[in-house]
């Protein structure tokens, strides 16, 4: 096929893309497929851009319920849209939200940081720390070992306990195929840019107290407390109880607290997004999944029975065609308070209670990821802390403190971009840190980054499972319709003359048999 219309089942590319658009897809943009088959007949990966939207089939890819019927008759595989980043060869890394890189003849990647498709997109290099802690089916005295940690689908940590008990670490790196033979990376917090980031959940003061590894010792008394995880270690590993009730060892991290005021607390609500979800009863749950009233699901009280988002602190409608209509700033969503903050912070993008604080070292924390970038503090892609707000400046006096203290401890600061004092872009530190790209592989990431299984879960794509760019927004109508915010493909191509060119000749010999056939001369 030349082209098909591609429904959007999740909210992994908002805002860009949302749940259940429709989209048209050119299967010509950079190459010829075979129709029904993970293979192309011609590809030509110059013709591909990063920062395009690409259309992909899931097979032999790590992800479960792949199987599908295409038109209700032919076996074949779903396939999932992302935007395309890294190409073969890449090396990347990420800082500040965005992401830096080297190409495969080692250039920096400019339009990583030029273009308007990467720098008006938040970029985070992980979904959850752990990522994919892998352990045995069978448990030894009552304790999973050993845990194996996979990030981009590939092998990163290990912790095992040996015959005297003793937790036991070790990096994976020199096994791994995505880091380069100048490879520095000494911890966990190391690769390609983890350090740079924390995960955050917002608590008040008994949760504090209650479910925190921090204190409030040298912290000021606030309405809230913003709470971030960050620095993941293999280093003074834990035992603890995951999300499954399972023992076993896990990752060891630096905590810390910054308190929030008013003022703060309205820019977090003003930047908070969401994915769609619905209303019934009082109780919220997940736009397309089935209405259950039990503990795992929120409570939204005083807003009325409907679907819904919110985008940068805006509420907004959604009828049943998928069309989407802002309300006024008076309806409860729209309402600022101190408790519904937290309430739709700590819902997460997923929207589920299971993020709620609940217990010490809990794993399931709401996918809501803090950075510096040039000394700003930043969640949710927009600023809530200018480097001079008296509230960072403390936090960073105790950060420093606590790292003087602990040498275990690390402190959550700004890092810097990959650039020299001069100004000059600093190879070296992509080369050392950064993630390569395998050959015949690209790296893709959905737009929204919280709730997007993509490179950072399933790995790297190969370029036969590659099937098309996405056009245009075909539905809804609204001011996303037509093509979508991504670098243009190219109007003329060898695969487009090809079909196009093939397509004419079909069509004129068909012509040619009908004519012959009733006898008619052929006119043109």
């Amino acid at each position: 096929m030349w082209f098909e219309l591609y429904t959007i089942p999740t909210g992994s590319m908002r805002p860009t893309l949302k749940e259940k658009d429709m989209l048209l897809v050119s299967k010509t943009d950079f190459g010829i497929n075979i129709p029904l088959q993970t293979k192309h007949l011609y590809f030509d990966p110059d013709l591909l851009k990063r920062g395009s939207i690409v259309i992909f089939t899931s097979k032999n890819l790590d992800i479960q319920d792949q199987n599908m019927l295409y038109f209700y008759l032919f076996p074949g595989k779903k396939q999932l849209v992302k935007r395309l980043i890294g190409k073969p060869g890449d090396i990347l890394y990420f800082y500040g939200g965005r992401i830096y890189g080297i190409d495969k003849h080692g250039n920096e990647i400019k339009e990583l940081n030029s273009s308007k498709y990467f720098k008006e997109i938040e970029h985070i290099p992980f979904i959850r720390f752990e990522g994919k802690a892998i352990t045995p089916d069978n448990f030894s005295k009552e304790i999973y070992s050993p845990v194996v940690f996979y990030q981009m689908n590939e092998p990163i940590g290990m912790l095992n306990i040996n015959p005297m008990g003793q937790i036991e670490s070790e990096m994976l790196t020199e096994h791994s195929k995505v880091f380069t033979k100048d490879s520095g990376i000494k911890n966990y917090y190391d690769i390609w840019g983890f350090k740079n980031f924390a995960m955050s959940r917002i608590l008040t003061n008994e949760e504090v107290k209650k479910y925190s590894n921090d204190s409030l010792e040298d912290v000021e008394e606030a309405d809230l407390y913003l709470e971030l995880t960050h620095h993941p270690t293999l280093k003074d590993a834990k035992i603890i109880r995951d999300e499954y009730g399972r023992l076993r060892p896990a990752l060891n991290y630096s905590t810390s607290l910054i308190p929030l005021f008013e003022d703060s607390l309205k820019k977090i609500f003003s930047s908070i997004y969401t994915a769609r979800f619905c209303v019934k009863n009082g109780f919220a749950y997940r736009y397309g999944s089935k209405f259950r009233e039990d503990s795992s699901i929120p409570k939204l009280d005083n807003v009325t029975n409907g679907c819904y988002e919110i985008q940068n602190g805006k509420a907004y409608l959604v009828n049943f065609l998928g069309i989407s209509k802002e309300l006024k700033n008076d309806h409860p969503l729209n309402q600022f308070s101190v408790t519904r903050t937290k309430t739709l912070y700590n819902l997460g993008i997923e929207f589920s209670n299971i993020f709620n604080p609940h217990r010490k070292n809990q794993l399931l924390i709401p996918s809501r990821y803090a950075y510096f970038r040039d000394k700003n503090f930043y969640l949710m892609g927009h600023v809530i802390f200018k480097q001079d707000d008296p509230t960072l400046v403390s936090f960073l006096q105790r950060e420093y403190k606590n790292q003087h203290m602990n040498n275990q401890y690390k402190a959550f600061e700004d890092l810097g971009d990959p650039f020299d004092k001069d100004g000059h872009f600093d190879k070296n530190v992509i080369r050392r840190l950064g993630i390569k790209i395998p050959e015949k592989m690209y790296l893709v990431l959905g737009d929204n980054h919280a709730m997007s299984a993509d490179s950072r879960d399933f790995g790297f794509v190969p370029d036969d499972n590659l099937k098309g760019g996405v056009n245009s927004i075909f539905w809804p109508p609204s001011k996303r319709w037509g093509e979508p915010f991504q670098p243009p493909f190219e109007k003329i191509t060898f695969p487009k003359m090809v079909i196009w060119s093939s397509a004419f000749i079909v069509v004129v010999i068909s012509l040619i048999v009908i004519r012959r056939r009733t006898k008619k001369p052929l006119k043109f």
